[in-house]
């Protein structure tokens, strides 16, 4: 199976379990697994602890790795060079081979956080290739050393803003 089409189909059972609250149950946790693993045919893990919600899922083309909920801790291999904001929770956390998603929840104004990716990664050594700014959101797009980052920006209906960062490494 496709890589991108199995992470899809990981993250919308992982997505399914945990919004009918069954994720706990390891029963409907086992049943996951294994309709997974029927569908993708790839060896399929998914655990509840302490409010998050991960799914793992080993295959040929390497690990896929998608952990949500509550208090998901950053990477502890997260580029030091990538900026954050001041104030965030970590509301997700994907990996796909060299390939990584993290998604920020912050109290920061998307427009201070613009500015703060903007001027804060240059200031990091990366090289702005791409800027979009518009009504629902803003994008950023940067390079270095092989690397990119890319940045989104939105705000959520309560106010705060939505930063999703996905980061390729070489």
């Amino acid at each position: 199976m496709h890589p991108v089409r199995t992470a899809l189909v990981a993250a919308f059972a992982a997505g399914l379990l945990c919004a009918c609250g069954k994720a706990e149950d390891s029963a409907a946790q086992a049943l996951a697994e294994q309709a997974l693993e029927a569908r993708t045919g790839q060896k399929v893990d998914i655990r509840s602890e302490d409010g998050q919600d991960t799914v793992t899922i080993d295959g040929e083309q390497g690990r896929y790795q998608h952990t949500t909920g509550e208090n998901v801790p950053l990477p502890s291999d997260f580029p030091k060079d990538v900026v954050l904001p001041s104030d965030y929770s970590v509301v997700s956390v994907m990996t796909m081979g060299p390939a990584r998603s993290v998604v920020l929840r912050s109290r920061e104004p998307l427009p201070a956080l613009f500015e703060r990716y903007q001027s804060g990664l240059a200031g990091q050594g990366w090289k702005e290739t791409v800027s979009m700014q518009g009504e629902e959101g803003s994008m950023l797009g940067f390079e270095k050393d092989k690397r990119g980052v890319l940045v989104n920006l939105r705000s959520d209906i309560e106010g705060h803003t939505v930063i999703s960062l996905s980061l390729q490494a070489p």
